[in-house]
């Protein structure tokens, strides 16, 4: 869940998105060697994240790690729309919102959502969001993934065609150790330009 704080401050730079020139840290620029061109952004202070970031890191145009500031996504987000191009990420749902708001005046939507909780007992839930044409597929790799399941999702989504708002909702559960350092709540997205 979301601190109020971190809520409010996330609102706050949103705000400010179009007042900061465009930069962020980036990892290392790549060409996408095929379909649409992405940036990636992943949280790398959980493994998870580290997982979802090796996945997509071939793939991507340039990979861009955050951290505890979700502002971060600011100038990633905003180079990224300059130049339409997709977003991927792996984050925590503060820096979902930010990204969002800046993507937005771009004409850009969510083609994917994904909401990942550990919960009690080794259970890891998995609220999903996306086109019903593969949502029903992704759906059961994730069940089957266990603790695979950022390295998998990560490579899923650098493939799939990201062209349409995100309609249809699935919600799978599987087994899966929980991390040592718990990361709560990680949010899985796709920001791209949607067709008018």
């Amino acid at each position: 869940m979301v601190s109020r704080r971190a809520f409010l401050r996330g609102g706050s730079l949103a705000g400010l998105a179009s007042l900061v020139p465009a930069s962020g840290a980036v990892v290392r620029p790549r060409a996408a060697p095929t379909g649409q061109p992405f940036e990636a952004v992943c949280d790398t202070r959980h493994a998870d994240g580290d997982a979802f970031l090796t996945a997509v890191s071939q793939r991507a145009y340039r990979s861009h790690g955050v951290g505890a500031d979700p502002g971060a996504v600011l100038g990633v987000v905003a180079d990224a729309t300059a130049a339409g191009r997709a977003v991927l990420g792996l984050t925590t749902p503060t820096a979902l919102m930010i990204a969002r708001q800046v993507a937005a005046p771009h004409g850009y939507g969510l083609a994917f959502h994904g909401e990942h909780d550990y919960l009690g007992n080794d259970r890891l839930r998995h609220r999903l969001r996306g086109d019903d044409a593969w949502l029903g597929d992704l759906a059961t790799l994730l069940e089957r993934s266990a603790d695979a399941w950022p390295h998998a999702l990560g490579r899923t989504l650098a493939g799939l065609p990201a062209d349409r708002e995100c309609i249809a909702t699935q919600a799978v559960s599987c087994t899966a150790r929980h991390p040592a350092r718990k990361p709560g709540q990680m949010v899985t997205w796709l920001l791209a330009p949607m067709r008018a």
